[in-house]
């Protein structure tokens, strides 16, 4: 499938100015890939910009359209924006803001799949992520430490927490919904529920 270049209106966006967007939780400072409760994804991509360059309202038309044309190419509906009761679009925005000289544009996706291939033009060029349950972290529990001292865990004491798996291959910031319990070697726990992961991706465990 042929990518959206996004990242032609990212260079727009990120000339742009910054928000903060409130809901789940979700506050990012750089460009981050989020994960809720019920694991569905959002990115957020947050870069400074020139607030002469263009306006909130021209920054959300031109993303809108290139995530329209993303959604018509797989799903065949020219979409932009999720609307209730009706399936989830591939990728959606929610917000596209520019505030205090940034510019921060949240998107939605269905899964994770859609998040990989639109992932390199909303600033996230991970090849791949998964999420799914921490009984599926296999052959990672060697490298798992804990997210506060550091120190090694027990494959028992991953299994015992039922919390749930982040992988990517590539870095990435990523946030999540709960408290960050795991991670792989290499990563940078930057808060509780914050995690940066190396250049050759890993893991995050999150209750």
């Amino acid at each position: 499938m042929k990518k959206v270049r996004l990242t032609a209106a990212l260079g727009l966006v990120l000339l742009l100015g910054g928000c903060k967007i409130a809901g789940n939780g979700f506050d990012p400072q750089e460009n981050t890939i989020y994960v809720s409760e019920d694991r569905t994804l959002s990115t957020a991509t947050v870069e400074a910009c020139s607030p002469e360059t263009y306006s909130a309202d021209e920054l959300r038309t031109f993303v809108e359209q290139a995530v329209s044309d993303y959604n018509e190419e797989k799903i065949g509906q020219a979409k932009a924006v999720n609307e209730e009761g009706q399936e989830k679009l591939p990728v959606a925005v929610r917000s596209c803001e520019i505030e205090e000289g940034q510019a921060v544009m949240i998107l939605d996706y269905a899964s994770s799949e859609d998040l990989v291939n639109f992932g390199t033009e909303a600033g996230i060029p991970i090849t791949g992520l998964t999420v799914s349950d921490v009984s599926e972290a296999t052959g990672i529990e060697q490298s798992l430490k804990k997210a506060g001292s550091g120190e090694k865990v027990s494959a028992d004491a991953v299994a015992a927490s039922e919390g749930t798996l982040v992988q990517t291959d590539g870095p990435a910031v990523v946030q999540t919904d709960g408290k960050i319990l795991y991670v792989t070697d290499g990563a940078e726990v930057t808060g509780d529920r914050t995690v940066r992961l190396p250049e050759g991706g890993g893991a995050v465990i999150f209750e």
